[in-house]
C-alpha cells in the first residue's frame, strides 16, 4: 500500500458507534414535532449526509396534502430547523448510551506515530461533535475538523474531504479517509483520496461499490493493513 501522510476520520460509526441512538433520537424528534413516518428506510438513505438534507427532504415528501401550494420557502426551512434543534436535544439526552467503536482509540494512538496529522470530517453538527469530543477527550488527537457547518454541499459531494485536505495544506491523494457509509466513501473517493471502509454501518459488497479500495471489519484489521502496531 502506498504511503501517506493524514487519516480522515468520520465521526458517526467509524469513531463512535453512535448511528442507533442518532436514528432513535431522529425518530423521537418526529414524534415531538408530530409527524407520523417511519423513519428507518429513509436515515439508511442519507446515512453519512446531514440532518439538514434528511429533514429537507422528509418536510418537502411528507408535507400534508392540504398544505398551500404557494408555503413560503422560509416556513419550510423553519420546520426543517424545528426539526434538527429537536433532534439535537434528544441526542444530547441520549449521549451517554453511545460507545466508542472498538479499538478507535488503540488505533488513534498508534496513528499519531505514523502519520504528520490526523481530521475530523463528519456530517454531523458543530454542536454533536463538540458533545461527542468532550465526553470521549477526543480534541487531542485531532489537527483539523470539519462539520456541516463548514461545507456548502454534504456528502455524497467531494467538498468535505477537499475542504479537510486544504485546511491542512495537503494533497488529497496523500490522504487516507475511513468512512462507514457508502455516502461517505463517495465523498472521499471525489476528492481524489484514498478510500477505507469499515462495516459498522453497511456490507463489504456495498462499501466496495461506492468505491472503497479497501474495507476492514475492525481497527484491529485496519492496523494491520497500515502496519501500525497496536
Amino acid at each position: 500500500m502506498q504511503s501517506f501522510v493524514s487519516l480522515f476520520f468520520d465521526m458517526d460509526g467509524v469513531i463512535v458507534d453512535s448511528e442507533p441512538i442518532h436514528a432513535q433520537a431522529g425518530a423521537i424528534a418526529l414524534q415531538r414535532c408530530n409527524l407520523s413516518i417511519d423513519l428507518d428506510p429513509i436515515s439508511l438513505q442519507f446515512k453519512g449526509r446531514t440532518d439538514w438534507d434528511m429533514f429537507a427532504y422528509i418536510v418537502e415528501q411528507f408535507s400534508p396534502d392540504d398544505d398551500p401550494p404557494g408555503r413560503a420557502e422560509y416556513e419550510r426551512r423553519a420546520e426543517v430547523q424545528r426539526l434538527i434543534d429537536e433532534k439535537a436535544t434528544v441526542f444530547h439526552e441520549l449521549l451517554e448510551e453511545v460507545p466508542l467503536v472498538p479499538g478507535v482509540l488503540e488505533f488513534l494512538a498508534a496513528s499519531r506515530q505514523q502519520f504528520s496529522t490526523l481530521a475530523l470530517t463528519t456530517s454531523a453538527t458543530r454542536r454533536d461533535q463538540e458533545q461527542i469530543f468532550n465526553r470521549f477527550g477526543l480534541h487531542r488527537w485531532f489537527d483539523g475538523v470539519i462539520t456541516a457547518e463548514d461545507i456548502q454541499r454534504a456528502k455524497p459531494d467531494p467538498e468535505p474531504y477537499l475542504k479537510t485536505a486544504a485546511i491542512l495544506g495537503l494533497d488529497p491523494k496523500l490522504c487516507l479517509v475511513i468512512e462507514d457509509s457508502t455516502n461517505g466513501i463517495r465523498s472521499a473517493k471525489g476528492a481524489g483520496c484514498f478510500a477505507v471502509g469499515i462495516t459498522t454501518s453497511f456490507q463489504p459488497e456495498d462499501l466496495r461499490q461506492a468505491g472503497a479500495d479497501a474495507v476492514v471489519q475492525s481497527f484491529v484489521e485496519l492496523a494491520e493493513l497500515l502496519n501500525l502496531p497496536m
